[in-house]
């Protein structure tokens, strides 16, 4: 059976990112849950070669970081969405969006449930 789900905003919804680099949220502690259920979506990619990607992320410290099991999170494409279920094993859990190319902009977010751990 599964835990309680409890609402998630990672990135709210329409958040625009701009310039060639790497873009991380707050670090959440997760220590009291097991899992994710995150959807990500994707508007036009702008720019010269433009590229996205997104990576769930987890850490005991919040100084080493580390893509978590379910890990990496597929670019969903232009104005898609995409579910994703990470498994969270440490304490701390972010996403990271990677922008590359020249004067790449996206808007996205990312928003879903944390599954509460059972005792």
């Amino acid at each position: 059976m599964a835990g309680e789900l409890v609402p998630l905003v990672l990135i709210p919804r329409y958040t625009t990112f701009a310039g060639d680099g790497t873009f991380t949220t707050i670090a959440m502690e997760v220590t009291e849950y097991t899992g994710a259920l995150v959807n990500v979506w994707r508007g036009k990619l702008l720019g010269t070669t433009p590229t996205v990607s997104f990576v769930f992320e987890e850490s005991t410290d919040q100084v080493s970081w580390t893509d978590g099991t379910g890990g990496g999170a597929a670019d969903p494409g232009e104005g898609l969405e995409a579910q994703y279920t990470p498994t969270l094993r440490k304490r701390w859990f972010r996403i990271k969006v990677t922008l590359t190319g020249t004067g790449p902009i996206v808007t996205c977010w990312a928003v879903g449930f944390l599954e509460r751990r059972l005792s």
